[in-house]
């Protein structure tokens, strides 16, 4: 018999999501050809609609849709936090799956593994419960409810996390040490004929939330950019709309302050049509993080940043900010450009705009450094962790 391994991600969207939702997906498609594999989320979840979006085949995946534990949790605004009370309700209910293998991939998650081995990963750490102090008593109290419990963090064999950059934080919050599984990068080339285009991919959410991708900050670089107009350049903003009406808003605004200027909208675009995107455009933007402290906001940078890597992989040159894990990404000079200011993104942009030659040369370089971060890079390190759990006598895995 095969071994039985569950995959967690509660909130999964009908269709369509970042970096996160597609590694859930890619990891059930792959694992399930050597194990039994439960992929385990929530009611919304369209498996129909999701291989189409992401290019997944999950017809080897059995789908476990967990009830909603709150009336609202389809609207992350809200969610996210509360949620990390009530996750224990699912416990009984995986615990009876008789798993041997679990992988936690939801997004702070609080849930204790509910089998003899697990992998918790981590796109970015909350607090360990109880560690905040001196930050006043809301603080206090928040790390106490909703903090990442030590006897949690501890059920778990191995924490993973996306990138460097938290894995460092990990150290920190948690005090574990992490191996780094760098999100699957989706290869949309071959690169070809480049049109005079620059896009930005990430999900269009309410800009308050920590992982706001700047979409208006970007727009309003380019509205500058007049030089550029007249040379024939566009903006092309693709991504996710989630429905809660800050995004809508968001959505809104951004069509009403782009009027009149060469700037496209790829609302919830399709697989195919995301790829075309990325094999036409010359140049990619991305400004996840601006406005913030990496030190006191580290939960409001890019962690990885699966985008980059995608638009690099068609030969997209990538112009990013220098925040998070971007700069693990982006060799300065050698495969793109890092900014830390908006001149400087402006700058950098009119640099390649106006010498093709350097476009193409480091449109090259961006193919190769994409494929350190390939769809086989991450299953191999996968692959490797699921089998040091199953090689582990009750000790903690060392990867």
């Amino acid at each position: 018999m095969k071994p039985k391994l569950g995959i967690y991600n509660a909130y999964l969207p009908e269709c369509g999501g970042g970096g996160a939702e597609k590694r859930t997906l890619v990891m059930a498609e792959h694992l399930s050809r050597r194990f039994d594999v439960t992929l385990v989320t929530g009611s919304h979840f369209s498996a129909e609609r999701n291989e189409r979006y992401f290019s997944v085949d999950l017809s080897r995946v059995r789908i476990l849709r967990l009830p909603d534990l709150l009336p609202f949790s389809r609207d992350r605004r809200w969610a996210d936090l509360p949620e990390r009370l009530l996750e224990n309700r699912h416990s009984s209910r995986l615990r009876a799956l008789g798993l041997d293998v679990f992988i936690n991939n939801h997004y702070s998650s609080n849930l204790p593994c509910p089998s003899p081995h697990g992998i918790y990963m981590c796109m970015f750490p909350h607090d360990l419960r109880g560690a905040v102090k001196g930050r006043g008593v809301l603080a206090s109290a928040h790390s106490h409810l909703l903090g990442m419990p030590p006897a949690t963090r501890n059920s778990y064999e191995i924490i993973s996390a996306n990138s460097l950059f938290t894995a460092s934080w990990v150290r920190r919050y948690w005090a574990r040490e992490a191996s780094v599984v760098y999100s699957v990068g989706e290869p949309m080339g071959p690169a070809r004929e480049k049109r005079r285009s620059i896009l930005h991919v990430g999900r269009f959410v309410e800009p308050s939330r920590a992982d706001n991708k700047h979409q208006q900050t970007l727009l309003e670089v380019f509205r500058g950019m007049r030089d550029l107009h007249a040379a024939g350049w566009e903006l092309h903003l693709a991504g996710s709309l989630l429905t809660d009406p800050g995004a809508q808003r968001l959505a809104r605004e951004l069509r009403r302050d782009a009027a009149g200027l060469p700037v496209h909208f790829h609302f919830n675009a399709p697989f195919a049509e995301l790829r075309d995107l990325y094999r036409d455009s010359a140049i990619y933007w991305h400004a996840t993080g601006f406005g913030s402290e990496p030190e006191l906001d580290p939960h409001r940078q890019e962690h990885f940043g699966i985008t980059t890597v995608e638009a690099m992989s068609a030969g997209a040159v990538p112009v990013v900010i220098r925040r998070g894990g971007q700069p693990e990404i982006v060799r300065q000079g050698e495969s793109g450009f890092v900014w830390d200011g908006l001149d400087e993104l402006a700058a950098c942009t009119r640099q390649l705009a106006e010498d093709e030659t350097l476009r193409q040369r480091l449109g090259l370089a961006a193919i190769a450094r994409a494929e350190n971060f390939s769809r086989a890079a991450f299953l191999q390190r996968i692959e490797a962790l699921v089998e040091a759990c199953l090689a582990n006598n009750g000790n903690r895995a060392h990867v």
